[in-house]
């Protein structure tokens, strides 16, 4: 009699947690997101429940830094052996892409993949893109790769390209500034950071380190002749002027 009421309690304790999931709104997505992030990642407007639903992605950095993603962000989370699978997709026309991948028992698992979506969200990021107001389109790809849990970086070396072709600045009457490529190499031991510029009146570049979440960057900017006087106030915001040349460091 007593084997018997325990395996009923753990089957009605099962069937319980099982509804209780099925039943988790989306708002609760919102809230653990929001605490995962310290409130620097926001998903507003959300509908629909835990397994399927959609909200608005919201980047913030203080009261005056807030960048709202295009459109509404869709996902999915599907039970697997492995985990749990997930997919992220928006239905907005500048936003175009898929995020997917597993959170697994020990560890993430993150698709490779490419993302495009409007520079303007970047001003939830804080200084110093809340300052320049940048305006374009940007498009970012990167390799698959994993992530254990607690881990300060992915287990084996991971790539990740960011193009921004058309970049405008509301401090700039000069447009477009230019196109410029990031490419940033990640692994266990820490990522190295390289930007170049492709083409513009604006060129831009540098290199930068990142160790355990904190990334610095040293680099330069300098204008063309003929854009140089339109651009020297845009200068003088992005670093300190060295002659002809502003050094950039972050």
């Amino acid at each position: 009699m007593k084997a018997r009421t325990i395996w009923a309690g753990l089957v009605f304790f099962v069937i319980a947690t099982g509804v209780a999931i099925h039943d988790l709104p989306a708002s609760w997505v919102a809230v653990r997101l929001a605490q995962w992030s310290q409130e620097r990642v926001i998903l507003a407007e959300s509908e629909g429940t835990f397994w399927s639903g959609s909200g608005v992605l919201v980047l913030m950095n203080g009261p005056r830094a807030g960048g709202r993603l295009p459109g509404r962000m869709h996902w999915r989370f599907t039970p697997r052996f492995s985990g749990l699978g997930f997919r992220l997709e928006s239905e907005s026309l500048e936003v175009h892409g898929r995020l997917s991948g597993n959170l697994g028992w020990r560890q993430v698992h993150l698709d490779g993949g490419q993302y495009d979506f409007p520079a303007q969200v970047l001003t939830g990021l804080g200084a110093p893109f809340n300052t320049l107001r940048l305006a374009g389109p940007l498009k970012v790809r990167w390799d698959g790769f994993d992530w254990r849990y607690g881990a300060s970086g992915p287990e084996a070396l991971m790539s990740l390209a960011l193009d921004a072709d058309g970049l405008s600045s509301r401090l700039s009457p000069v447009a477009p500034l230019g196109h410029y490529r990031v490419h940033l190499a990640w692994g266990p031991l820490g990522g190295k950071l390289d930007l170049e510029t492709i083409s513009g009146p604006l060129m831009l570049s540098g290199q930068g380190s990142l160790v355990r979440g904190r990334l610095g960057f040293d680099g330069q900017a300098t204008a063309s002749d003929a854009a140089e006087p339109q651009l020297i106030g845009l200068l003088s915001i992005l670093g300190k002027r060295d002659g002809a040349v502003t050094r950039l460091h972050f």
